[in-house]
């Protein structure tokens, strides 16, 4: 499994700030299973009420996107490009037949999208038709990610609120005891502190960064998927292989040497 090492970096820096910053002091202070339980527990139960279950635990799934670069960036789009220049080739040389041949041998079978794009391009849609289905299924797919980011910036807007919730809980033990001079009131106290560390820690280290990193993904995702919905299109129209690399190009941060790319073409006539 790939791993994003700016994010392991990330996370390093994080948890040795923190515990530099804590070092003068028994690590089992920070530790109280009340508190964690309130955050957490609260945190959860509040989010399981304001969503679907099942769209919980896709968010919860896709916390581990902190740590997982994605799929799909800058360089496997400039490939995915060459790839469909190389299918106009084919159309041009072969025809529809020759086509669904490349898509049964190509690797980009594995992702979803692009399956259903060539399952919708083999049924032979025209133009129009084919671009409402292809659109319709990436607005879908990007409404359905989006629900993911906003459970997750809920759960980041509720871990500090249930952090207050246990502060107010530790102090109201706290007066509770007062009159015990100190010797009842320690349990409380640290409630009521620990509490708001774990609201702001979960905050700013666990939900926000796990809903920013899936909203960016989910960005890349969307232009990929509508630079391949403009594949297929420029396809079914039957375009050639430099109008249709000039044209995906302009979905892409970096464009590819125009001198190499020829080299490549002519080694493929």
């Amino acid at each position: 499994m790939n791993i994003s090492y700016g994010s392991i970096l990330g996370v390093s820096i994080a948890i040795a700030a923190i515990g530099f910053a804590l070092s003068e002091y028994e690590i089992s202070f920070f530790l109280n299973g009340q508190a964690a339980l309130i955050v957490f527990g609260g945190t959860l139960a509040a989010t399981m009420i304001s969503f679907e279950g099942k769209e919980v635990f896709r968010a919860l799934g896709a916390m581990r996107e902190i740590v997982i670069p994605s799929s799909i960036d800058d360089e496997s789009m400039m490939s995915e490009v060459q790839i469909v220049v190389d299918w106009g080739k084919i159309n041009a040389r072969e025809g529809k037949l020759g086509l669904e041949k490349a898509f049964e041998s190509s690797s980009m079978m594995r992702d979803a999208f692009l399956q259903h794009s060539m399952d919708l391009f083999n049924a032979g849609y025209a133009e129009d038709n084919l671009r409402t289905k292809m659109e319709t299924f990436v607005s879908n797919q990007f409404e359905q990610a989006k629900k993911t980011v906003e459970i997750l910036t809920t759960m980041g807007s509720f871990a500090p609120a249930f952090g207050m919730i246990g502060t107010l809980i530790g102090l109201v033990g706290m007066l509770s005891q007062l009159d015990e001079l100190g010797s009842k009131i320690g349990n409380p106290m640290a409630v009521a502190l620990i509490t708001t560390f774990y609201g702001a820690v979960a905050q700013q280290l666990i939900f926000k960064p796990a809903a920013q990193r899936t909203e960016a993904k989910n960005r890349m995702m969307l232009t990929r998927n509508l630079m391949m919905t403009e594949a297929f299109l420029l396809l079914v129209s039957n375009k050639g292989s430099m109008e249709i690399q000039d044209h995906l190009n302009s979905f892409l941060r970096k464009t590819p040497d125009r001198r190499k790319s020829s080299r490549v073409e002519n080694s493929i006539d």
